[in-house]
């Protein structure tokens, strides 16, 4: 493994730029009715997105509504610093890059004076990619995201604050003393959302990364990635079992087999295994209102849903991650090796009943 880096900022021409003379700032006051309105509003659900049971806004939904509140030219955000921490060569022709960013959003008056500007820093990586050029560019693009976003949420819940308050949408600022003080402040305060801890650094790093950068962190197709390393580990051995407990204990929930139907093309929309959608069709043909199975037949979809075909690649590239998870738990070094003194083959080129196969056997203790 290969380990570069380069703490040296990328500054140059993207250096901070001097506050605005005293007597071209403006105050929270200068705001328009209609802006105001705008940023004491809850959240639109449908802006929030969730992964992992964590919910968070996208940096381009950021930007967009930076533009509807403050118009165009009505903001604009600054590069401090970017630089590049890491650049590892995970495998041979495989990279990850770290870099860490400090930016200033700046909002502005109608009338072109500053409003307020905040700072912010944000880290962001790009894990496992084929072309060290974009995983340069993946990594530049989220730490600035972050930073943005960090910045952004300074100016309250269309932005994304009341998400730190346990993924709260209902609003956490209400009214401002400023612009709107309640008649009875002691009383407004005892009517807020409960205030809950904010999220810890694990859960900060989901629910900020961008959508972007989740689609390039996915499993990479069995015949064009390199070998597994123990950093992709760990998420993929949670991969195995997130979508079970959700689905099926969902399915278990459910009155009728209409309601598993439906349960059913949502998991297959989301891209849920072929196991899940299997176990979710078998518990439907045993709900209310599903079509009686003929004796001695296997289980069956809910009706109009038929069981997803499967890609023998994928499910191949599953088993395979399945086995590397296996061995890593057991310490399994030469686990390349074994296999195929083992079966006379090497993994890449086994079926699935094989790579299963071995998986139980080190998961047995047997596995050399």
């Amino acid at each position: 493994m290969t380990v570069t880096t380069l703490p040296t900022p990328l500054t140059g021409h993207l250096a901070a730029v001097p506050p605005a003379p005293a007597d071209q700032l403006a105050g929270p006051r200068d705001l328009t009715p209609e802006q105001l309105a705008t940023l004491l509003a809850p959240i639109n659900p449908s802006r929030v997105q969730t992964l992992n049971k964590q919910s968070h806004v996208e940096a381009w939904d950021v930007r967009r509504w930076l533009t509807r509140v403050f118009g165009f030219g009505g903001w604009s955000v600054e590069t401090l610093e970017l630089a590049c921490v890491a650049q590892v060569e995970v495998n041979p022709g495989r990279w990850t890059v770290v870099y860490r960013a400090q930016v200033r959003l700046t909002v502005r008056t109608p009338d072109g004076r500053t409003l307020s500007s905040w700072e912010d820093g944000a880290s962001g990586d790009a894990p496992n990619q084929k072309a060290i050029g974009d995983a340069h560019d993946m990594a530049m693009k989220t730490a600035l995201s972050q930073a943005l976003k960090r910045c952004a949420v300074n100016l309250g819940d269309g932005f994304g604050l009341s998400l730190y308050n346990d993924g709260s949408r209902r609003p956490v600022v209400q009214w401002s003393a400023v612009h709107t003080a309640p008649k009875d402040p002691e009383q407004a305060a005892a009517e807020d959302e409960p205030v809950k801890p904010e999220p810890t650094v694990e859960q900060q790093a989901v629910v900020e990364q961008p959508a972007a950068k989740r689609a390039a962190e996915q499993q990479p197709r069995r015949s064009d990635r390199a070998e597994a390393g123990p950093w992709e580990q760990a998420p993929a051995a949670q991969a195995e079992t997130a979508p079970v407990s959700g689905y099926v204990t969902k399915a278990k929930a459910a009155k009728t087999a209409a309601d598993v139907r439906v349960l059913y093309d949502t998991a297959k929309a989301e891209g849920a295994a072929p196991a899940v959608l299997a176990e979710v069709a078998n518990i439907g043909a045993s709900k209310p209102g599903a079509r009686p199975r003929k004796e001695g037949s296997a289980p069956a979809a809910p009706p109009s849903s038929p069981p997803a075909a499967v890609d023998p690649e994928q499910a191949a590239a599953q088993a395979e991650t399945a086995l590397r998870v296996a061995a890593s738990r057991a310490h399994l070094a030469d686990l390349d090796e074994a296999f195929e003194r083992v079966h006379g083959l090497p993994i890449e080129q086994a079926p699935v009943s094989l790579l299963d196969a071995f998986r139980t056997m080190i998961e047995n203790g047997s596995g050399r």
